[in-house]
C-alpha cells in the first residue's frame, strides 16, 4: 500500500514539475483556460500579406505568399497556441506549415507556394488572371478571407539562327488568345553564346521587372526556343551564374541541334557565319563547353519539354534528341522530302523550310499550350 501510495506520488510530483517547466515561460495551460471560457466570436483575425504589392502570384514554383497572421482577443490582448484552419477555394498550392499555431504572441506565418488548379478545359478560363481566395479561422473566431489571383507564368519566345522575333508571331497570338502572358526576344545570332546567353539573361530580368510593375509577382520564366534559341537557352542555365538567378521554370525546345548538325559546316562557309561553325557535332560547344557544365549541358531543375520534326532539313532527328537526359520527344511530320543543301542556303529564312515552318504550325501551338499548363518531366542527373 506504501509503494503504491509512493508510486502515486512521484506521478503527481512528475506531472507537476512537467507543469511548471512548462506554464512559467509560456502561459501555455492559462492561455487555453482562456480561451476555452471566451465567448464565441471573441478572437479577432489581423493579418498581412508578403510581398505586400502583389495580388497575382505566379505558379512557377519560386513566387511564394507569406501570410502573417495575428490573433487578438476583445481586450487587444494577443491569443497564443492557437491552431489556424486555412481553406482555399480554387488556390492550389503548397502549405508550409499545414497546420499552423501561433506563437506566445499569438502569431503565425504561413507560406504558399502556389501551383496551377487542375483543371481539364481551359476554354474559356484565362490562365493569367484565376480568382483565388483563402479563408483563415481559429477558434473563437469570425473567419477572414484574402482574395488574389493566380497567374501562368509568363513566356518567352526565342527565335532561331538568322531569323528575328517575327517568325514566332503566330505562336504568340496563338498564346495571348488563349490568355498566357507572351514576351519576346530579339538578338544578334552573330555573337557568341556568351554574348547571346547575357541578352537573354537580361531580357527575362526585364520580363521579371515589367510583371511586378502591374501586380504580378514572377520570379521565374517558361521559355520556348526555337533552333539556336535552344542552345543559347542552354548554355544560359549551365553557367554558374545562372545558380544565384535561377530564373527559369520550364523550357520547350523546338527543332533545337542538342547533339549538333551535320549541315553546320557547310553553312558556314555558305553564309559566311562563324557561328555556325559552333553548331557542328565536333565542335567545342558539345565536347567541352556542355559537358563540363551543370549536368552536361541540361540543368537538371528545370522542367523540360522536346519538340522536333523527322524530315527536317536542318537538324536530323538523332540531333535533335534529349534520350540521354530521359526526356521524350514529341515528333511531328511537315510536307514531303526535305528540301536541299542550295534550296537552303539561297532562302535560309523562307517559311518553305521544314526547319520554320513548323513555327506556322498549330498543332506544334497546341502542344506548346498543352506543356505551359502541365507539369512536364525533370532531366535525369548525369
Amino acid at each position: 500500500m506504501k509503494k503504491k501510495y509512493l508510486k502515486n506520488f512521484n506521478l503527481i510530483l512528475v506531472c507537476l514539475i512537467v507543469f511548471i517547466i512548462i506554464e512559467i515561460p509560456t502561459g501555455f495551460f492559462k492561455a487555453k483556460l482562456k480561451l476555452m471560457f471566451s465567448s464565441d466570436d471573441s478572437v479577432i483575425i489581423s493579418y498581412n500579406v508578403f510581398p505586400e504589392q502583389f495580388k497575382t502570384f505566379c505558379t512557377d514554383g519560386a513566387s511564394s505568399m507569406l501570410l502573417d497572421i495575428s490573433l487578438y482577443d476583445s481586450q487587444n490582448a494577443p491569443v497564443p497556441y492557437s491552431l489556424i484552419n486555412i481553406e482555399t477555394d480554387n488556390f492550389n498550392a503548397v502549405i508550409k506549415p499545414r497546420y499552423p499555431i501561433t506563437d506566445k504572441n499569438g502569431r503565425a506565418v504561413i507560406r504558399f507556394i502556389p501551383k496551377l488548379p487542375p483543371i481539364d478545359n481551359y476554354e474559356g478560363i484565362n490562365p493569367k488572371d484565376i480568382p483565388v481566395s483563402i479563408t483563415i479561422s481559429a477558434k473563437k473566431s469570425a473567419p477572414a478571407v484574402w482574395n488574389g489571383n493566380l497567374s501562368m507564368p509568363p513566356v518567352l519566345l526565342i527565335h532561331g539562327f538568322q531569323d528575328t522575333s517575327e517568325s514566332l508571331v503566330p505562336m504568340k497570338n496563338y498564346l495571348e488568345s488563349r490568355g498566357v502572358r507572351v514576351f519576346s526576344m530579339d538578338y544578334s545570332t552573330n555573337g557568341d553564346f556568351e554574348v547571346m546567353a547575357n541578352i537573354l539573361e537580361q531580357t527575362l530580368d526585364t520580363i521579371k521587372s515589367e510583371c511586378k510593375q502591374t501586380g504580378v509577382l514572377a520570379n521565374r520564366v517558361n521559355i520556348v526556343a526555337h533552333s539556336l534559341g535552344g542552345l543559347i537557352v542552354r548554355y544560359y542555365t549551365c553557367r554558374r551564374s545562372y545558380i544565384k538567378n535561377r530564373d527559369v521554370n520550364k523550357i520547350i525546345f523546338i527543332n533545337v541541334p542538342h547533339h549538333g548538325t551535320p549541315w553546320a559546316e557547310a553553312g558556314a562557309e555558305l553564309l559566311v557565319s562563324p557561328l555556325l561553325k559552333e553548331l557542328y557535332p565536333t565542335s567545342n560547344l558539345y565536347t567541352s563547353v556542355f559537358p563540363d557544365s551543370i549536368n552536361m549541358g541540361l540543368n537538371h531543375t528545370i522542367q523540360v519539354a522536346n519538340i522536333a520534326l523527322d524530315n527536317d532539313e536542318v537538324v536530323p532527328l538523332i540531333g535533335s534528341s534529349l534520350d540521354s537526359w530521359g526526356i521524350n520527344t514529341k515528333i511531328y511530320h511537315i510536307g514531303e522530302e526535305p528540301l536541299d543543301i542550295k534550296s537552303l542556303t539561297e532562302e535560309p529564312l523562307s517559311g518553305e523550310t521544314r526547319h520554320r515552318q513548323i513555327l506556322f504550325f498549330i498543332p506544334v501551338f497546341e502542344e506548346v499550350l498543352h506543356y505551359l499548363i502541365n507539369d512536364l518531366p525533370y532531366p535525369s542527373k548525369k
